[in-house]
This record gives C-alpha cells, sequence and structure tokens, in this order.
C-alpha cells in the first residue's frame, strides 16, 4: 500500500506538466510562419520596389550625344559657335622676282618691248612714259650668289650692279642689273645677247620722277 500511495502522491503536477507540454507542442505544430521568413519578404519586396523606381527614373542626357556644335546649340539653346576654318601655311610668293620692285618701276613684257623696238614706237603707255631702262637678271638671298652672276655677266662683256634691298624689313635680297638704259632698242639688243647664252632677264622701266 505504500508503494501504490508514492506513486499517485501528486496527481495534478503530472496532469499540468502534460498539459504544459501540450501547449507547447501545439504552439509549434500549429502552422505558425517564423520571423526570419517575414524579414525576406520584407527585404525581396524593398529591392523590387527599388528596381521599379530606378528602371522609372527619367532619363538624362548624355554629354556624348552634344558631339557636334548644332547638337550642343540645340541641348543648351545657345547659338553655336561659328567653326575656324583652318588655313593652310602661306606658300612663298612665286613673284618674289617682281615684288622686290618698288612702285615706281614697271616690268616691261618681252612681247611689248620687241614690237616696240620694232616698229620704233611704244606700243604701250608704259614705254611711252618718259624714264629709263633696267635689265635685271636675278635676285638672290646671298652676296655670294649676286657675285657669280655678275662675273658671269662679265665674261659676256657685260657690265652690271648689285643693289640690296630689304623686303617687309625682314628679307634681304641682293639683285643684279644691268643699266640704266634709255634707249629701248639697245636693252633689246642686250636682252636677245643674254638670252643666247641661257640668261634670262627682265625688263624694267624705271619713271622718270
Amino acid at each position: 500500500m505504500a508503494r501504490d500511495y508514492a506513486k499517485n502522491r501528486n496527481p495534478g503536477r503530472g496532469n499540468a506538466s502534460r498539459g504544459a507540454a501540450s501547449r507547447r507542442g501545439g504552439s509549434n505544430s500549429g502552422g505558425g510562419v517564423p520571423g526570419w521568413v517575414w524579414l525576406l519578404v520584407g527585404l525581396s519586396l524593398g529591392l523590387a520596389a527599388a528596381a521599379v523606381v530606378w528602371i522609372d527614373r527619367p532619363a538624362k542626357p548624355s554629354p556624348l550625344i552634344a558631339s557636334t556644335p548644332a547638337a550642343a546649340a540645340a541641348a543648351t539653346g545657345k547659338p553655336a559657335p561659328q567653326a575656324q576654318i583652318a588655313l593652310p601655311p602661306k606658300q612663298p610668293s612665286k613673284y618674289a622676282f617682281y615684288e622686290m620692285l618698288p612702285s615706281y618701276e614697271v616690268v616691261i613684257p618681252r612681247e611689248d618691248a620687241a614690237a616696240s623696238a620694232r616698229s620704233g614706237k611704244p606700243t604701250t603707255p608704259e614705254i611711252a612714259a618718259p624714264g629709263q631702262y633696267l635689265i635685271q637678271v636675278g635676285a638672290y638671298k646671298t652676296r655670294e650668289e649676286a657675285d657669280r652672276s655678275r662675273a658671269s655677266l662679265a665674261l659676256l662683256g657685260v657690265e652690271s650692279k648689285i643693289e640690296q634691298v630689304t623686303i617687309d624689313q625682314t628679307e634681304t635680297w641682293f639683285r643684279v642689273r644691268i643699266g640704266p638704259q634709255a634707249n629701248l632698242a639697245k636693252a633689246q639688243e642686250i636682252l636677245q645677247r643674254l638670252d643666247e647664252n641661257g640668261i634670262k632677264g627682265m625688263l624694267v622701266k624705271v619713271k622718270a620722277g
């Protein structure tokens, strides 16, 4: 009898323990969602909303689009600047030989001089104007070249002289000249002699002052 009494002396406590265990078991087996699942769902929804906002944002104009002056002007509303035209480098003048003549000297074309010499009458106003004639054989950058040209003329029995001129206050030239000669026919004879020896001369009329 004592053994049976020990087993059943606290029946209420056993029932309470079983009830608490049943409640705990019931709370876990009742289908409740854990909190971390809700955290993942919220994070996913936030990322999806951010992606929608990013896709729907207004696009900013790319600076690469306005790569031309016209496009830049359309984008900014300002007039396009005038394009600078690249000019080719200035080439040395082919007519420097003539540009070195002062304003009171004029070049007489060989054809006009020959026609006037044959007829004995001036064929152009430049020939008719009072003055004297020079024959310019060449213009050289160095005096040594001018001296060689003058020596070649001396071998032909033609007397010449060297004149130094400065162009634009920067370039110095040495020109070899024959004369002056008042008679056009005589000047024409000298030109003919030069031509026969392979020397090209230029007839210049110096106007009377």
